[in-house]
């Protein structure tokens, strides 16, 4: 469920950036990038801690989420003002007055994004879907009404700032709907705060330094390379973050509260670690890898032409849905342990690694430096692992079990249909009905050569995979026909839970 709400926002997205690829111009997007090259970062630093916090805690739960809600309004306010004062010194790097006046104009995004993380950690926390089936198509909708609308109006990159502020007020009227918790200023409690803060800070503190190195690639590529290089660049991220955010959208928000009630339960625990870790490779390294062959005539058939280095940078990032997926899993098992402190590490390295292969591979061009997005990817993946099997005591043999097949069998995918694209078929060359068509044909083949591999080194992996794609129809099904009337009630009506989350 999910990941079906995730994939309805996706495809809603898809259609407003294909209707704004051809409205605006690369450099209008670069222009954008560079001016909110904060806002994601400030954002975060107000609402992740007590999200996290939210969603593991258990007892006194009137008090913690009020505590929260008017902590993170204050934060985000306060981040607002920073960011409005900071819109000078933006403007000054990236030497443009336009990114100056459009970060200014952008500050007051980061108290309304703020502002949601109470009831979204209510909604996750309640297993409720109704954020990702009704909430977030919402704010797509809202956001690609109003920005094409201005975009058609001759606005240029201001067509994105209000698309923006369009999307966050319907995100932060839906949210609050769907649930019927209100918070009362005589529950705020210090101590409270200071309780909810001890777990929260590390998730914090994590999430900052991966922001940070996720924002980096935008000051590398804008300062580097310019503002024309740097909208390319953001596309090639679209292409390659799409697979990741929905198998995020599928397993985090599952994932962390499920993983936090049975973490008491070793043996329960580390199997759901196992198995997770299993599908989240199985699925997200050809989803991946799959850009290798396909990345450039995809980003010129859906964008237009003048997007082409935007696919061959996506050929740069095939590894990093898969690598991604590696420390997304291990984040939120270490998160439910009780260990999120060693998330700070993890995403110490993963920004660190990212910067470095970013600047060293800036001299060969944008491709180049897209590679370095994929080597700071493995490297935090690869660090979580590790952390796994020494904090949490799982197996290295087993967690090597569940990588390697699936990764062996993305990279021969990759390795076979990437001469079919470039020397035989080169969809990117055609019409662009013809071209879709090819794709979608070459797609079935890499799945096909994707599978045989799969059958041959993890056959049990293969078949439980081929029975989950004919079962899928009919229990997403099943599951529309639930959602979202059940879980809204669900959320919004059922009494918050007291002294136990299990209560």
């Amino acid at each position: 469920m999910a990941a079906g709400g995730y994939a309805l926002a996706q495809g809603i997205n898809l259609a407003v950036y294909l209707a704004l690829a051809r409205l605006l111009s690369p450099a209008d997007f670069g222009i954008f990038a560079a001016a909110s090259v904060l806002l994601g970062f400030m954002s975060l630093i107000t609402d992740s801690g007590m999200t996290s916090a939210l969603i593991h805690r258990e007892g006194r739960m009137d008090e913690a989420l009020s505590t929260a809600a008017f902590s993170s309004l204050a934060g985000g306010v306060l981040l607002s003002l920073a960011a409005l004062a900071i819109a000078p010194l933006i403007g000054f790097f990236f030497d443009s007055a336009q990114i100056e006046a459009i970060a200014a104009a952008m500050s007051g995004i980061v108290v309304l994004r703020t502002v949601t993380s109470v009831p979204s950690a209510i909604l996750q926390r309640n297993f409720s879907f109704v954020r990702r089936l009704v909430v977030e198509p919402a704010q797509v909708i809202a956001f690609g009404a109003i920005a094409i609308a201005c975009a058609a109006a001759g606005l240029g990159p201001w067509a994105l700032v209000a698309g923006q502020y369009g999307g966050a007020v319907i995100d932060v009227a839906l949210c609050w709907l769907l649930v019927s918790f209100r918070p009362k200023l005589r529950d705020f409690s210090w101590t409270m705060w200071r309780e909810l803060a001890s777990y929260g800070r590390h998730v914090l503190f994590a999430t900052v330094i991966l922001r940070a190195g996720e924002s980096s690639d935008t000051v590398i590529v804008g300062k580097g390379l310019g503002e024309a290089a740097l909208g390319q660049f953001r596309y090639a991220v679209r292409l390659a973050m799409t697979p990741f955010q929905l198998l995020l959208a599928a397993a985090a928000y599952v994932l962390f509260p499920a993983f936090a009630r049975i973490a008491p339960e070793r043996e329960r625990f580390h199997g759901a670690f196992l198995r997770s870790l299993r599908w989240m490779c199985v699925l997200g390294f050809p989803a991946g890898l799959i850009l290798v062959p396909l990345g450039v005539p995809l980003a010129v058939l859906l964008f237009g032409n003048v997007w082409r280095d935007a696919g061959y940078a996506a050929m740069g990032m095939g590894l990093f849905t898969g690598a991604s997926s590696l420390s997304s899993v291990a984040s939120e098992a270490l998160k439910a342990a009780g260990r999120p402190d060693r998330l700070t590490r993890m995403h110490t390295v993963t920004a660190v690694v990212t910067v470095a292969g970013m600047l060293a591979l800036l001299p060969f061009g944008l491709s180049a430096v897209a590679i370095g997005l994929s080597i700071g990817a493995v490297a935090g993946g690869w660090l979580g692992l590790f952390y796994v099997v020494r904090i949490l005591s799982v197996s290295r043999r087993s967690v090597v079990a569940e990588v390697w097949p699936p990764l062996l069998a993305g990279l021969a995918m990759a390795a076979v249909m990437t001469p079919v694209e470039f020397l035989l078929v080169r969809a990117g060359e055609r019409g662009t009905a013809l071209g879709l068509a090819l794709l979608a044909v070459e797609a079935l083949g890499a799945a096909a050569v994707y599978l045989a591999v799969l059958a041959v080194v993890a056959p049990e992996s293969a078949s439980e995979l081929l029975r989950g794609l004919r079962s899928a129809p009919a229990t997403l099904a099943a599951a529309l026909r639930r959602a979202p009337d059940q879980d809204a009630l669900d959320a919004a009506e059922a009494p918050l839970p007291g002294d136990s989350i299990h209560e």
